[in-house]
């Protein structure tokens, strides 16, 4: 790989990190293989221009062309309009903790359901994406309703209960980020660029 293209490389790789998805996440996503992504994050080869910009726009990315000079300020913006994440890692920990307990719990009763399996799904989503900060007490909330969830034996109707606010949770997140402003995209078309590449 060209030098030129290690800055591009490092900042996939950590986007992709800091958004909690495995290199078959991202392929999945962008349409771009994974043995590529894997290739590409290593320095073994350089993408065509197109498979980048499919590998960014999955992630909520965009490539620009950005004068030198104006790089300084591109960059002050990018890191005042990154989403912080507010939970404690503690609490993380502590979700995961009570749920590994829970699911247990399950298994022991013999209540493992479809319920149940989506209710893992959800707990997946939870655990890898950047909880915004207007949804710390929500996040608080669900906790503490995972953790009642252990103090009397589990049945169906428990587990659609905790399958309903779990989905709640993770639709509040998703409209939080849905309605986030996007960077705008080039006003140029790369298509005919691609086709060289």
């Amino acid at each position: 790989m060209s030098y030129k293209s290690d800055h591009l490389s490092t900042a996939i790789r950590k986007a992709r990190v800091r958004m909690g998805l495995s290199q078959r996440d991202l392929s999945i996503m962008s349409g771009v293989s994974q043995a590529q992504i894997s290739k590409f994050e290593n320095g073994a080869i350089d993408l065509r221009l197109s498979s980048l910009v499919a590998l960014f726009r999955a992630m909520d990315l965009e490539l620009e062309l950005v004068p030198k000079i104006c790089l300084p300020a591109v960059q002050s913006i990018v890191r005042s309009t990154t989403p912080r994440t507010a939970i404690n890692p503690k609490l993380l920990t502590r979700a995961k903790s009570v749920f590994d307990r829970v699911f247990q719990d399950l298994f022991k009763s013999e209540q493992w359901s479809k319920e149940s399996e989506h209710l893992q799904e959800h707990m997946d989503f939870l655990e890898r994406i950047r909880i915004p900060v207007v949804h710390t007490k929500n996040f608080k909330r669900w906790v503490i309703h995972l953790e009642r969830f252990q103090e009397t034996p589990p049945n169906r109707e428990k587990i659609k209960k905790l399958l309903k606010r779990t989905m709640e949770l993770q639709k509040q997140i998703e409209r939080t980020q849905s309605t986030q402003d996007r960077p705008l995209g080039p006003a140029y078309s790369l298509k005919e660029e691609d086709r060289d590449a």
